[in-house]
């Protein structure tokens, strides 16, 4: 647990540095030097203010928001994005669905098959598809769901989209989750959840990120801990149940010396079960294997721009 608080402190610190604009190395811990980590808290990862900066749109309808934030959690690659609003003047909402089919097989390029580590073409069985450009982030796998085997990947997360948003379809869940009152994660997750092609670290995500664009603060209301927080779980406390050891990891969290902040917050259960966890395991699997003998290189050099931040981050910073 000290080496956890450890980690914690210290990859927040860095953050800190970046935000400063000191110059790196900024850290003396060779293992958060050579690897790549997210955040602490989850909103400050890419991926995530890509969606406060640009998905987020006040004008859209909550079934068009919604929408969006699944099809991205399924995707997650930003250039991908950047691609459709240069291609069709906008993010996607239902009704361009159609169009984003199109615009992403035309951006990911004609296709090789690998078979036993030759390259052919229209091969059958076993084989593997590789595109000229990727749709999908490689930060989490994202499997194909459909009744069809062999089905594109792309075809059918748009198909699942289509299927879970359009108005009128015998799968649509905007009745249901408009029925909800807003402090009501559990039930909202559910109904996600009970779709078929949609996992709990997908409903969880999309879940989150929902909850960002909310006025209230939910991130401690509910969670279900992906495989990784799983995995960082039992890395701390292999004989205890993964529920205890968030809940005495957010303890002890907010309760260290240097605990990190962001304005007056400090993390969330969410960022515990979503972020923290997650890259305790992979910290414990990195110092097994040993440091990189190269330091680890930003995707985002140079000077970082402030952070989007949600509404509720900054109301209650009057109260201290």
């Amino acid at each position: 647990m000290d080496d956890f608080l450890r980690f914690v402190v210290e990859r927040h610190r860095i953050w800190e540095q970046r935000q400063a604009g000191a110059p790196g190395p900024w850290t003396a811990d060779p293992i958060l030097a050579s690897r790549k980590f997210t955040n602490v808290f989850r909103i400050l990862d890419p991926g995530t203010q890509f969606i406060m900066t640009d998905l987020w749109d006040p004008s859209l309808s909550d079934r068009d928001q919604l929408m969006r934030l699944f099809l991205y959690r399924h995707t997650g690659r930003i250039e991908t994005w950047e691609y459709l609003d240069l291609m069709l003047g906008g993010y996607p909402t239902v009704d361009t669905l159609e169009d984003v089919r199109a615009a992403w097989k035309e951006y990911r390029g004609a296709s090789t098959v690998t078979v036993r580590g030759k390259e052919a073409r229209n091969a059958a069985g076993g084989t593997k598809v590789v595109f000229q450009r990727s749709l999908f982030t490689g930060a989490y796998l994202v499997f194909p769901q459909s009744d069809v085997p062999g089905t594109d990947k792309l075809d059918s997360i748009i198909n699942l989209a289509q299927r879970l948003f359009t108005e009128g379809s015998p799968d649509d869940v905007m009745p249901d989750w408009r029925r909800l009152g807003l402090r009501k994660q559990r039930e909202r997750f559910a109904v996600l959840r009970r779709n078929k092609g949609v996992g709990d670290f997908m409903a969880m995500q999309v879940l989150t990120d929902w909850g960002y664009l909310q006025e209230v603060d939910l991130e401690d209301e509910f969670l279900i801990p992906g495989p990784g927080s799983i995995k960082g779980a039992k890395a701390l406390f292999p004989n205890r149940s993964v529920s205890d050891t968030v809940k005495e990891v957010l303890y002890r969290v907010r309760g260290v010396a240097g605990s990190p902040r962001l304005g007056y917050r400090q993390p969330s259960l969410m960022d515990i079960g979503s972020n923290l966890l997650c890259e305790w395991s992979k910290y414990v699997r990195y110092r097994a294997q040993g440091t990189q003998p190269k330091p680890y290189v930003p995707a985002h050099p140079g000077p970082q721009a402030p952070p989007t931040l949600p509404a509720y981050y900054t109301a209650g910073a009057d109260l201290l």
